[in-house]
Protein backbone atom coordinates (compact mmCIF):
# COMPACT_ATOMS: atom_id res chain seq x y z
CA UNK A 1 0.00 0.00 0.00
CA UNK A 2 1.79 3.49 -1.19
CA UNK A 3 1.08 6.21 1.69
CA UNK A 4 1.09 9.91 0.10
CA UNK A 5 2.88 12.83 2.26
CA UNK A 6 1.28 16.05 2.01
CA UNK A 7 4.00 18.70 0.51
CA UNK A 8 2.68 21.67 2.38
CA UNK A 9 3.11 20.58 5.93
CA UNK A 10 5.99 23.36 6.17
CA UNK A 11 4.44 25.89 4.94
CA UNK A 12 3.61 29.32 6.81
CA UNK A 13 -0.68 29.49 7.43
CA UNK A 14 -2.04 32.49 5.01
CA UNK A 15 -4.21 34.44 7.49
CA UNK A 16 -5.85 37.54 5.68
CA UNK A 17 -4.76 38.74 1.96
CA UNK A 18 -2.15 36.03 1.86
CA UNK A 19 -0.44 37.03 4.69
CA UNK A 20 1.43 35.29 7.31
CA UNK A 21 1.00 36.02 11.10
CA UNK A 22 4.00 38.30 11.22
CA UNK A 23 3.46 39.89 7.87
CA UNK A 24 -0.10 41.35 8.75
CA UNK A 25 1.41 42.56 12.28
CA UNK A 26 3.94 44.82 10.23
CA UNK A 27 0.86 46.12 8.38
CA UNK A 28 -1.35 45.94 11.60
CA UNK A 29 1.24 47.96 12.97
CA UNK A 30 1.79 50.39 10.31
CA UNK A 31 -1.64 51.32 9.46
CA UNK A 32 -1.81 51.98 13.43
CA UNK A 33 1.38 54.47 13.29
CA UNK A 34 -0.13 55.88 10.18
CA UNK A 35 -3.48 56.42 12.05
CA UNK A 36 -1.34 57.91 15.20
CA UNK A 37 0.42 60.58 12.96
CA UNK A 38 -2.64 61.40 10.87
CA UNK A 39 -4.04 62.08 14.75
CA UNK A 40 -1.53 64.18 15.62
CA UNK A 41 -2.22 67.87 15.58
CA UNK A 42 1.61 69.05 15.75
CA UNK A 43 1.97 69.97 11.65
CA UNK A 44 -0.36 70.77 9.20
CA UNK A 45 -2.43 68.57 7.25
CA UNK A 46 -1.22 67.83 3.60
CA UNK A 47 2.18 67.28 5.78
CA UNK A 48 0.72 64.68 8.30
CA UNK A 49 -1.44 63.31 4.70
CA UNK A 50 1.97 62.74 3.60
CA UNK A 51 4.08 61.06 6.61
CA UNK A 52 1.02 58.80 6.94
CA UNK A 53 1.04 57.72 3.42
CA UNK A 54 5.13 57.01 3.76
CA UNK A 55 4.51 54.99 7.47
CA UNK A 56 1.48 52.95 5.47
CA UNK A 57 3.80 52.68 2.24
CA UNK A 58 6.71 50.99 4.26
CA UNK A 59 3.99 48.65 6.49
CA UNK A 60 3.00 47.76 3.10
CA UNK A 61 6.64 47.09 1.71
CA UNK A 62 7.11 44.80 4.84
CA UNK A 63 3.90 42.89 4.62
CA UNK A 64 3.74 42.23 0.90
CA UNK A 65 7.33 43.11 -0.66
CA UNK A 66 9.59 40.62 -1.99
CA UNK A 67 12.75 40.80 -3.93
CA UNK A 68 14.41 38.07 -6.19
CA UNK A 69 12.33 35.65 -3.78
CA UNK A 70 13.60 36.68 -0.08
CA UNK A 71 11.05 39.17 2.11
CA UNK A 72 12.20 42.78 2.62
CA UNK A 73 11.95 42.11 6.17
CA UNK A 74 14.76 39.42 5.37
CA UNK A 75 16.79 42.04 3.31
CA UNK A 76 16.21 44.57 5.73
CA UNK A 77 17.86 42.17 8.75
CA UNK A 78 20.57 40.86 6.67
CA UNK A 79 21.72 44.15 5.58
CA UNK A 80 21.52 45.36 9.27
CA UNK A 81 23.83 42.30 10.23
CA UNK A 82 25.94 43.02 7.77
CA UNK A 83 26.72 46.89 8.43
CA UNK A 84 27.01 45.50 12.38
CA UNK A 85 29.52 42.86 11.68
CA UNK A 86 31.65 45.10 8.98
CA UNK A 87 32.02 48.47 11.26
CA UNK A 88 34.09 47.93 14.39
CA UNK A 89 33.57 50.68 17.46
CA UNK A 90 36.95 51.23 20.22
CA UNK A 91 37.49 53.87 22.18
CA UNK A 92 41.07 55.20 21.09
CA UNK A 93 42.68 56.83 24.20
CA UNK A 94 44.81 60.29 22.68
CA UNK A 95 47.67 61.31 24.84
CA UNK A 96 47.54 64.54 25.62
CA UNK A 97 48.98 67.18 22.79
CA UNK A 98 50.33 70.36 24.01
CA UNK A 99 47.29 72.59 23.42
CA UNK A 100 45.47 70.08 26.06
CA UNK A 101 47.97 70.25 28.51
CA UNK A 102 47.96 74.17 28.40
CA UNK A 103 44.54 74.55 28.43
CA UNK A 104 44.18 71.63 31.61
CA UNK A 105 46.90 73.91 33.36
CA UNK A 106 45.36 77.14 33.13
Amino acid sequence: MRARVPLDVDLEDRLLYGLTPIRLAYMVLAVLGALAVWSSGWLVAPVRGLLAARVLLVGATLAWGRWRGRAADGWLTDCVLFVVSTRRLSWVSRAPTRETAEVEAS
